[in-house]
């Protein structure tokens, strides 16, 4: 738990983090940004641990402090910072400028890598789906997104996000409470620029003995807040498209007040979500773009991607609990 994680907002750090290091890379350290790399370099001091991995521009900003920036780390009013790199020379300034460039293709190579881990979810997605649907006939696809509220998300660091997904995972895997049925999890963890840390779910259950995909979803959303995170969390259904508090409104049974019960079904057939049949060739191509969602690349997802990681920490994991 980081000591720090009330008083600052880990994940928009790091995003402003990244936006510097951009910047510095494309038109080189000036003197008039001296005082924001300061800032961020105290910041980050506060959030650093060598248990966690930094990669892409996170890492190369990681990277180069260790390197050039830790002789400028000096204790001063009992916390250490790195106002004396205000002092530096021109030459050095250039030379750290040149340290940024220098540097860039970790930051490329670091994306390459991330772009083919998330082709290769593709695969193994498809196949474990094509697995369940070869040896049952239905199965109640679930989609649930697990956030964080947002006046709590100053609260919430990558270690306490990981404890949480691992409190995730381990009643998925025992098939605890709102997993009782489950055959199938997907998860995929993300940083949104413009919020915090969060959870992409993706559930299939046995379409035998589960019918309520909706309520489903609101059960896990809700033992995601009020069980998993004590209060911290916050979900979207996405089988009623309304957020958390929304979502407690009414007892369920429908899905929004201005769709009947067929319009309801037919919502959540056209997104591949609730019961599919083996022998429904369009509810099963629908199903494909439901999963496929947690191995898109594009621009929009590439910015959603985790910039740092408990050591041993993953983004991306599926399995069969049948």
């Amino acid at each position: 738990m980081n000591m720090n994680q009330n008083t600052l907002h880990e994940p928009n750090l790091i995003i402003e983090i990244e936006s510097f290091t951009k910047t510095t890379i494309e038109q080189g350290l000036q003197r008039k940004d001296l005082p924001r790399l300061i800032k961020l370099l105290d910041d980050f001091e506060r959030i650093y641990s060598c248990n966690h991995s930094y990669s892409d521009y996170l890492g190369l900003f990681d990277f180069i402090t260790e390197f050039e920036f830790q002789n400028f780390k000096k204790f001063k009013d009992g916390i250490y910072s790195y106002e004396s790199l205000l002092r530096v020379s021109d030459q050095l300034l250039g030379y750290f400028s040149w340290q940024f460039q220098v540097h860039k293709p970790k930051v490329d190579s670091d994306l390459r890598q991330y772009k083919h881990r998330v082709k290769r979810r593709l695969d193994r997605l498809k196949k474990h789906a094509e697995d369940l649907f070869n040896r049952f006939s239905r199965n109640l696809v679930v989609r649930v997104d697990l956030k964080y509220r947002a006046d709590s998300q100053d609260r919430v660091d990558i270690e306490i996000f990981n404890k949480h997904v691992r409190t995730l995972r381990n009643r998925m895997a025992n098939k605890d409470k709102c997993f009782r049925n489950l055959k199938f999890n997907a998860w995929c963890l993300e940083h949104a620029p413009e919020g915090s840390y969060h959870v992409h779910l993706f559930l299939i259950y046995d379409g035998s003995a589960c019918n309520y995909d909706c309520k489903l979803a609101r059960w896990v959303g809700r033992t995601w807040v009020n069980e998993i995170t004590e209060g911290l969390g916050y979900y979207w259904n996405c089988h009623t498209c309304k957020h958390a508090d929304e979502d407690l409104e009414g007892d369920g049974s429908n899905m929004t007040n201005t769709l009947n019960t067929q319009e309801e079904k037919n919502y959540k057939y056209l997104n591949g979500l609730g019961m599919i049949r083996r022998e429904d060739p369009i509810g099963l191509e629908r199903l494909q773009a439901v999963y496929s969602y947690l191995a898109r690349i594009t621009a929009e997802k590439i910015e959603q991607r985790l910039r740092v990681r408990v050591k041993g920490m993953r983004a991306f994991g599926c399995s069969i609990t049948t």
